[in-house]
């Protein structure tokens, strides 16, 4: 692994606290009040491990950037990156779409692709365990260090925490197995189950997308390759929107109760569920796809032009 790999510890550190105080083994009442005050204020430990993480953040940027110069070691966009990361990141958690995904399946396939989709892509991109270790103690970095070099020894765990078919895999897997019917229904009963597939989700998106977009890595699928992986990833979006859309009875009969009161068969609430795995979901790789793609003939049009006009330089150069 190289140095952004750890990010994912920072994810892994978060998480592992969420909610424990608050499994109760039983859905949350429906909410009442107006939709603009529905925010999940029930979950402290999530408002607390949130502040955390942006605090370290906050504290390895500044130092990094007294050290360096504001924008040389980690860029603006970068520091950019994160905030929007965490900024959806608690609006997925914490604000209306949170209380109401206990309502409404698409509500909840909404959190779901913010996670996957938003929120793990901007992660990566900001680097948050590369900036946030520069907030700890110097005794802390070394071991890191070291733990570090030790793991880029054992090539196995190099191996797997970047190879692309795997991943692929992996997270075509997780978003599967956590939309059967068993293992979705679980999560409505109990929080701490919950928050452990919100956890799936973040890990296994920054896994998936830190081939694409790490900044700290050297490790990145070429424009071609990366293309081929965002396709064939839409293609696990695609089949199970279309699966949950077309299915002829409710897959989730958790919302056969909730669903009625927006005026709407639990039926038709999982028809736009798939719908919204379906189209929206799947536009978001394919417009990394194209950006990537358009990006890629940019830089090819530019070392044709740079080749185009070498000799009439050389000429106008002897000329003189």
């Amino acid at each position: 692994m190289r140095r952004g790999a750890g990010w994912m510890i920072i994810v892994v550190l978060w998480f592992a606290g969420v909610d424990v105080a608050w499994a109760h083994g039983a859905p949350r009442a429906p909410y009442e009040g107006p939709w603009w005050l529905a925010w999940n204020w029930s979950q402290p430990v999530v408002v607390v491990n949130l502040s955390v993480l942006c605090m370290l953040y906050a504290a390895g940027l500044c130092r990094l950037w007294q050290r360096s110069g504001v924008g040389r070691s980690v860029s603006k966009k970068q520091a950019g990156s994160f905030a929007m990361g965490m900024l959806v990141l608690w609006m997925a958690l914490i604000s209306p779409i949170d209380v109401y995904s206990d309502e409404l399946a698409w509500m909840h396939m909404i959190q779901h692709m913010l996670l996957l989709g938003v929120v793990a892509p901007l992660l990566v991109m900001g680097s948050p365990f590369f900036v946030a270790m520069w907030a700890l103690p110097l005794a802390w970095r070394r071991r890191y260090g070291d733990w570090q070099r030790w793991v880029q020894l054992w090539k196995p765990a190099r191996y797997l925490l970047w190879q692309p078919l795997m991943l692929w895999c992996l997270f075509g897997l997780t978003m599967w197995v956590w939309h059967l019917p068993p293992l979705y229904e679980a999560t409505l009963y109990d929080d701490l189950f919950h928050d452990f597939q919100h956890f799936t989700f973040v890990l296994v998106g920054c896994l998936f997308w830190r081939v694409l977009l790490d900044p700290v890595s050297r490790l990145r699928l070429g424009r071609g390759m990366a293309v081929l992986y965002l396709f064939l990833t839409s293609l696990h979006a695609t089949l199970l929107g279309v699966f949950m859309t077309l299915a002829p009875k409710v897959w989730y009969p958790f919302y056969e109760s909730r669903a009625p009161r927006w005026k709407l068969s639990a039926l038709e609430d999982q028809q736009i569920a798939g719908l919204i795995m379906w189209m929206p979901a799947c536009m978001v790789y394919a417009g990394v796809a194209a950006v990537l793609l358009w990006m890629g003939l940019r830089e090819d049009e530019d070392k044709k032009g740079q080749r185009g006009t070498a000799p009439l330089d050389r000429n106008c150069s002897a000329g003189e």
